[in-house]
């Protein structure tokens, strides 16, 4: 075994040799995998979903980088020596052929997941502009990627190892590969957090931004390489930037969505509208407070019940509520049991829907909408209250909190009805009454709907920042109406 054995070579074992280049390139491919399974997993999505695309994502990559590359210097290196096409440690990747083979593979897999296209290249691609900028330290090691003859003296304040490194055939060369490892860096910085926040309309923003910046950039650092892919006269990396361009703006300017909504109107699918059930669909107010003033009344009956305490009471789940009152988890579950108790027996006296819920879902129902519940409550008590007022019908999944993994504000209930729906989970509204249903929808990246029945609430909930906020179930209606990404943009 030995160490740096040449300025290319990291280690070698025997006649195995790990180079540099490949180190820099995975670790780039590394580095932006773990930020995308970052965002990915703020979307909602499992980690799996992204683990079983990078590895074969990697490889073909790799393989249309590098047939890409072969493909434009055949009559100069391979034609002559084809079976140097398989020492890919001599260098020679061309990344738009990586792209195109990185974007095709990404498409297939994730149709075949069901999971919208969009959405995961503005998880992803942003981030391969680190992997880019990190890749072309590895064209610095293999003396590839130069500019044209300098004047040694352009490398005076420089560190010493670039200098030695861009003196290339006795004559000192410009360090594009430097210019476009920190123009990936920019764009990086500039898509991530500036682009991210303050000009993200609609899905694919963040891709098409990188398809425009990097198509510039690297049109502009070809014009100056004295080593480029040719075809004929022309530089194949130029005209394959000025693509990138041309689909970056237009992405940006919304031309294909308009163009594919144009083309296939019926491939847009409706959105999953998923409920919250009490405080929302039906007011079970009452029985709530009712039930928590009786579980007090009997396990802590000097305790005097504020409308505070009523008001902070209600929304969030039962054992996290009692929690605030009693020390042990035993004290905690008998609260449970008797406030249950209490709430079952008492449940037809209190509840009763909102005023437009039952128009609403059969308006929406009616529609084409696909609805669901997801509920805190154990299931017994929901399917009490939606057949008391006459809202079971219109559900085609209804889960109730021992059918959950986790209660909300986990996000698992939302993931599991689109499972039950056999649908993706990229275009679901949630609408809920409470700061935690708007959690569970952002922790899935779903649009998420407020509904204001309690105007002393409309405060919080504007806090938490749900993509709408309404004032009565009615609202709903106009606002599915619009042109909406059922998703929620600001994650």
């Amino acid at each position: 075994m030995e160490l740096f054995p040449t300025s290319r070579i990291l280690l070698s074992i025997g006649g195995i040799h790990i180079t540099w280049y490949a180190v820099l390139i995975l670790t780039g491919a590394l580095i932006a995998y773990v930020l995308s399974e970052r965002m990915m997993k703020k979307m909602g999505y499992q980690e799996n979903v992204l683990e079983d695309f990078f590895v074969p994502m990697l490889i073909i990559g790799i393989l249309g980088a590098r047939i890409y590359y072969v493909i434009f210097e055949w009559s100069e290196i391979y034609a002559r020596d084809p079976i140097r096409i398989f020492y890919i440690w001599e260098g020679g990747l061309a990344i738009h052929g990586g792209l195109l083979a990185g974007i095709a593979f990404g498409a297939w897999y994730f149709h075949r997941r069901k999971i919208n296209a969009l959405r995961v290249m503005d998880a992803i691609f942003p981030n391969v502009l680190i992997a880019q900028a990190l890749g072309r330290w590895g064209n610095f090691v293999n003396q590839e990627a130069f500019g044209g003859i300098v004047d040694p003296s352009y490398y005076n304040h420089w560190p010493s190892f670039i200098k030695e490194r861009m003196l290339i055939n006795g004559a000192y060369r410009q360090p594009t590969f430097l210019y476009e490892s920190c123009a990936n860096l920019l764009g990086f910085v500039l898509i991530t957090f500036v682009y991210r926040r303050y000009g993200k309309r609609k899905r694919g923003d963040l891709a098409w931004a990188y398809f425009a910046w990097y198509g510039i950039v690297r049109f502009v650092i070809e014009s100056m390489r004295t080593d480029a892919l040719m075809a004929g006269g022309l530089r194949v990396a130029q005209l394959v930037s000025l693509l990138f361009v041309a689909v970056g703006i237009g992405g940006i300017l919304g031309i294909w969505n308009r163009l594919f909504a144009k083309m296939w109107p019926f491939c847009k699918e409706k959105p999953v509208i998923i409920f919250d059930l009490d405080g929302t669909l039906i007011d079970s107010r009452a029985l709530v407070d009712a039930s928590f003033v009786h579980a007090m009344k009997v396990l802590k009956p000097d305790y005097e019940v504020t409308q505070a305490d009523k008001d902070a009471f209600f929304g969030p789940p039962l054992v996290e509520s009692f929690r605030r009152y009693f020390s042990t988890e035993e004290m905690v579950e008998e609260a449970v049991r008797v406030y249950r108790e209490h709430n079952i027996a008492n449940h037809d006296r209190y509840v009763q829907a909102f005023d437009h819920a039952k128009e609403v879902l059969a308006q929406l129902q009616q529609d084409g909408y696909e609805l669901a519940i997801v509920s805190n409550k154990m299931k017994n008590v929901v399917m009490m209250g939606v057949e008391h007022t006459g809202l079971a019908p219109y559900f085609s999944v209804i889960l109730g909190g021992d059918e959950l993994k986790k209660p909300k504000p986990d996000p698992s209930g939302l993931v599991q009805v689109c499972k039950l729906l056999e649908r993706g989970q990229d275009d679901v509204v949630y609408v809920g009454d409470s700061i935690g249903d708007i959690h569970a929808a952002k922790a899935m990246a779903a649009f998420s709907v407020a509904i204001v029945h309690d105007q002393k609430r409309r405060e919080q909930l504007k806090e938490a920042k749900p993509c709408a906020l309404l004032d009565d179930l009615g609202q709903l209606i106009p606002l599915l109406k619009e042109e909406h990404e059922w998703s929620d943009l600001t994650i």
